[in-house]
């Protein structure tokens, strides 16, 4: 049977035989748009006074964050080339899909996120902290449940009280 109009990719290095590997592509596109729109959100905060900017304005770090990012981004189509020299097929590990506990995660993730406005921060850590070791396998509940209430209020402390951050509360109002 000929699979050579298959989306998937090939374990023959087919794929990779030119100078732009076609998936590492698209996935460098991807990357590059989210770049492009995570900088111009950047480019939407507030000037910092003078005063308090220290010649540092808030989008600097953001920013120089995704410049290195899109710069790396920009190797991904090229990367198959320096693998091949070394005798290592690109595509080889690519064959296998997906695991489901890796959209599983996901999607907590994305949910958690979006509930994020309304559990507030330390909510929000605490669940994170409850849910994960539990969704990846791990069993022992004691140890889960000192992570999930030492951890969040520990690092809720650092961030309002030693470097004075404050984040959302949420609908519960719920602050260290």
């Amino acid at each position: 049977m000929d699979n050579q109009n298959s989306t998937a990719p090939s374990t023959d290095g087919s794929r990779a035989l030119g100078l732009v590997h076609p998936v590492d592509l698209a996935v460098t596109a991807i990357i590059l748009a989210g770049v492009a729109y995570l900088f111009y959100e950047t480019t939407q905060f507030d000037e910092v006074s003078p005063l308090f900017a220290q010649n540092i304005q808030p989008a600097m770090y953001p920013q120089l964050l995704l410049w290195i990012i899109a710069g790396l981004a920009c190797f991904l189509p090229f990367e198959h080339l320096l693998l091949a020299k070394k005798g290592k097929n690109i595509d080889k590990d690519r064959a296998e899909s997906v695991h489901p506990l890796t959209k599983i995660t996901i999607t907590f993730l994305v949910v958690v996120v979006l509930a994020s406005p309304y559990l507030g921060m330390l909510l929000t850590m605490i669940t994170i902290c409850l849910v994960m070791p539990r969704l990846w396998g791990y069993k022992n509940l004691v140890t889960i449940l000192l992570f999930a209430g030492i951890f969040p209020v520990v690092v809720s402390l650092v961030f309002s009280k030693v470097l004075s951050v404050y984040f959302d509360s949420g609908i519960f109002g719920i602050t260290l």
